[in-house]
């Protein structure tokens, strides 16, 4: 079995001592344990919506929300199975790896991720509603499978943009249903990311009925029946170190599937390759050496002398404004 993967304090992200009932945070922080689930919420503000969320979520967690979610496939005519393997499928999961699952929820993706990878893998569930979280919890570790998850299961209650996680843990983090109600998506994005190592994967999903399908009496039907299908999918809020960003519809079309690998940072660039033809110039010179321009007679001038003295634009204009500049400042010296 792999290590054990730690809890860092959320918010200081400082280690945590065991004490009791409870983790402590360098600061005093306290994070009480219930019934094996850690509760990282203490001291947290919730925006309105997260508060609105948790409070929805704890409402229906007890049997509400699984008979909500089997009517919903059934009158989507759906095989729910199929579909979760599918999203799966999208983080090519390992056996042995260490997977993140925000938004459990009761678990009915937990216990495929589990069959997944295995007893030597490392399985940690996390949802801001501590109803969800307990119904997981209960639902996970009385599975009939359990002998065949990983050995290491952790459960845990916090906001998914201040996860109480280092940086780069996990080989994958999944989500699905919830993320459109984040009081921050963009934070919780980047969170997910931090915590994923460089090239593992991550997966967004939740309820948004496809582009094509707007408007159309589809469309209508299902957002009457349940506003959250009136949602955009929230391709904006990816970080900028996404890579082989993939997207899908699923369950009708009226859900969304983004998955993604975690590359290190914005995507590379040759700042300093020379472009070929008449402007001439790099993307450093186009993007951080614009000047305040001139008139159009004046470039039109320039694009001819340019052209005459067999140079580019840009090499022609920086050689004159660097000429021009070095005699000012020689002059104003010698003054």
């Amino acid at each position: 079995m792999r290590d054990s993967i730690s809890y860092i304090c959320p918010i200081e992200h400082t280690p945590l001592k065991a004490a009791g009932d409870a983790l402590v945070s360098m600061a005093g922080r306290r994070y009480h344990i219930h019934a094996g689930v850690i509760d990282f919420l203490n001291g947290a503000s919730l925006t309105e919506i997260e508060a609105f969320t948790k409070a929805e979520y704890d409402r229906v967690a007890d049997g509400i929300y699984d008979v909500a979610v089997d009517w919903q496939f059934a009158a989507f005519f759906e095989d729910e199975g199929k579909v979760r393997e599918g999203m799966l499928d999208l983080l090519d999961l390992k056996p042995g790896a260490r997977v993140l699952e925000t938004g459990c929820g009761t678990g009915r993706d937990s216990f495929r991720i589990a069959a997944r990878l295995g007893p030597s893998g490392v399985l940690h569930m996390q949802d801001l509603s501590p109803g969800m979280v307990h119904a997981c919890h209960k639902f996970m570790e009385g599975h009939p499978d359990r002998k065949l998850y990983p050995k290491d299961m952790a459960y845990h209650v916090s906001n998914a943009s201040e996860l109480p996680y280092a940086d780069g843990v996990f080989d994958a983090v999944f989500h699905f249903g919830g993320f459109n109600q984040f009081g921050d998506q963009k934070k919780a994005a980047a969170e997910f990311a931090r915590v994923t190592k460089k090239g593992g994967r991550i997966l967004i999903g939740d309820e948004a009925v496809a582009p094509w399908l707007k408007g159309s009496e589809v469309d209508r039907i299902v957002c009457t029946n349940n506003a959250l299908f009136a949602a955009d999918i929230p391709l904006a809020t990816l970080p900028d170190c996404a890579r082989d960003v993939t997207v899908k519809w699923i369950i009708a079309n009226c859900f969304y599937v983004i998955a993604f690998t975690r590359g290190d940072g914005p995507p590379a660039l040759d700042l300093d390759r020379p472009h070929k033809g008449w402007r001439g110039g790099s993307m450093r010179s186009r993007y951080f050496g614009v000047l305040e321009g001139v008139t159009p007679e004046t470039k039109a001038l320039v694009k001819d002398a340019a052209a005459a003295s067999g140079q580019s634009v840009h090499d022609w204009l920086d050689g004159l404004v660097r000429r021009e500049a070095e005699a000012a400042l020689s002059k104003m010296q010698k003054s």
